[in-house]
């Protein structure tokens, strides 16, 4: 059916939550939208259940057979009615317009993503080449807080939207990226749609304001795991989507982080953390993608 399936995974985060849902709610299209919230929580939201009941349109799945960002958004995709799908983080504010503005380029044929623009407001927004990967340090860079309307590498995982047939075709958001806080997943999942010759286009309009909430989510505080998955999926990308030559000076690049790391914190551990992420990186980087849930 035309319409949007707007994806919210949400953990340990009921009142930042409530206020995006509210923020969603108030959406001005003429199109039909539903509301899909996947809550990781240990025990279920009573106010989650409670807008539930009231909206019609917002589906509450309290779940605690898995845990992880990727699969959250493979099985909120699972669940969607919806032609066109809205990923975005449990945390942010925007304006009745949001729906609107991705829309105007999701509908076109040539185009797989919409990446829409998010405004850190309690972080800096660093100016740099807007959802651009840079093979040669294999770093994606962001900037999604720029003006404009162009086509880019990359998406930022908390405000894109995707035609479900074409999410669908390219295998959903890859699971083996689940480690820690699940980074490069949506880097990951661009750069296959971009492999199967559609576009990734950016539309600042269709925007968005991270609140970055202190609590919950799927952040990592022991510097050693965020550098262990850091080591691991940038290998994964790096190993995925770069010729010989790119591998190296990004190899390189990942290995000048980890010692700034190790020199900074004063720890040799942290370098074997990255040791032991990019030896298991080389490793996934051979399998095929992993999406558990599907329609």
């Amino acid at each position: 059916m035309n319409g949007f399936s707007i994806i919210i995974p949400t953990l340990n985060r009921t009142s930042y939550v409530i206020n995006t849902l509210h923020n969603v709610l108030e959406q001005e299209i003429e199109l039909d939208f539903e509301i899909i919230v996947i809550d990781q929580s240990t025990e279920a939201d009573i106010e989650l259940i409670r807008l539930n009941e009231n909206y019609s349109i917002v589906k509450y799945h309290h779940i605690t057979f898995f845990k992880g960002l990727p699969e959250a958004r493979n099985y909120g995709a699972s669940k969607a009615n919806y032609k066109y799908l809205l990923f975005l983080d449990d945390d942010i504010e925007c304006k009745s317009d949001l729906l609107k503005e991705h829309y105007k380029l999701i509908q076109k044929p040539e185009i797989g993503v919409v990446a829409g623009g998010i405004t850190e407001k309690f972080k800096n927004n660093i100016d740099t080449k807007v959802g651009w990967f840079q093979k040669i340090w294999g770093d994606p860079k962001r900037g999604f807080h720029q003006d404009g309307q162009f086509e880019v590498d990359h998406a930022g995982g908390g405000n894109f939207s995707v035609k479900k047939s074409l999410f669908d075709n390219v295998g959903g958001i890859d699971e083996l990226l689940t480690k820690g806080a699940a980074l490069y997943e949506e880097t990951d999942f661009c750069l296959r749609i971009k492999k199967s010759g559609y576009k990734i286009f950016y539309n600042h309009k269709a925007h968005m304001v991270h609140l970055a909430a202190p609590m919950g989510g799927c952040r990592v505080e022991d510097i050693d795991k965020y550098l262990f998955s850091l080591s691991r999926n940038r290998t994964i990308i790096i190993r995925r989507y770069l010729p010989w030559y790119f591998r190296i000076t990004a190899s390189l690049y990942l290995k000048k982080l980890a010692i700034a790391y190790t020199l900074f914190y004063k720890s040799f551990r942290l370098y074997k953390s990255y040791r032991k992420g990019i030896e298991e990186g080389k490793k996934i980087a051979l399998l095929t993608t992993k999406r558990s849930y599907l329609d």
